[in-house]
């Protein structure tokens, strides 16, 4: 597994953290779309849906212009 490789290379001196992130999965599945959009997504899109930029993105083709894309 990449993920047991990289923690293992990474923190050496820790040789339960790969185990720990293991149990840590179930808890991060109940965490809600709406959530992870907020998390890594409203910096870049704001308050547009995840769904929205998508459909955008799949039916502008290789525009990058999108409405709600603010340079900062």
């Amino acid at each position: 597994c990449a993920l047991e490789e990289y923690v293992r290379s990474q923190y050496p001196n820790q040789p339960t953290r790969f185990g720990k992130l293991l149990l840590r999965l179930p808890a991060l599945r109940m965490v809600s779309s709406s959530v992870i959009e907020q998390l890594f997504f409203v910096r870049l899109v704001g308050k547009t849906p995840i769904e929205t930029l998508i459909r955008d993105m799949l039916l502008s083709g290789s525009s990058f212009n999108w409405p709600y894309m603010s340079i900062q």
